[in-house]
């Protein structure tokens, strides 16, 4: 049987600990291409031939980005399920080595959830703030629906913008 703590935290841990073996095989791209640093690290996914407006129109995040917000998101998540208390971290890493310091931190806090308790969080009611005001789920339906989807989104983009970039992964 699979219990909660793998299908939420166990499920996030493995995709940051992919995304930090993406990044070290970017990071042996960059310095076996002599690309730069911040070059890579703010790649976006680029239209091919979109008229009018930028790249970031489309698809808005640099890699930085988007390393980011699958971390925090992971991190927000959990939080919403413990209950506890959590606004986003600022997104100013500058480098890999921040990157992997960001990722290694947030590895650290879901493994330090204790399964009950993400158990108990099933049943919480999750309130999310937004601009046109709020929204309710359980914290089953906030971890299926939303948390979980969003998380992959922003590995995904990570993804797609190190291979855009000819990183073999």
């Amino acid at each position: 049987m699979i219990d909660t703590y793998h299908l939420s935290a166990g499920v996030l841990v493995r995709g940051l600990t992919n995304l930090k073996a993406q990044l070290e095989k970017a990071e042996d791209h960059a310095a076996a291409h002599g690309i730069g640093e911040a070059a890579l690290l703010g790649a976006t996914l680029a239209a091919q031939g979109h008229a009018g407006g930028s790249a970031s129109d489309l698809h808005g995040f640099t890699l930085t980005a988007q390393v980011h917000w699958a971390a925090e998101g992971a991190r927000l998540a959990i939080a919403q399920l413990l209950g506890a208390p959590s606004t986003p971290a600022a997104n100013d890493a500058k480098s890999f080595a921040e990157l992997h310091a960001h990722l290694d931190a947030t590895i650290a806090y879901l493994r330090g959830a204790a399964p009950s308790d993400l158990e108990a969080g099933l049943a919480r009611t999750i309130v999310i703030e937004h601009p046109r005001g709020a929204t309710s789920a359980s914290g089953s339906r906030f971890l299926l629906a939303l948390a979980i989807p969003h998380f992959f989104y922003h590995l995904t983009a990570a993804y797609s913008i190190l291979r855009n970039q000819g990183v073999a992964l």
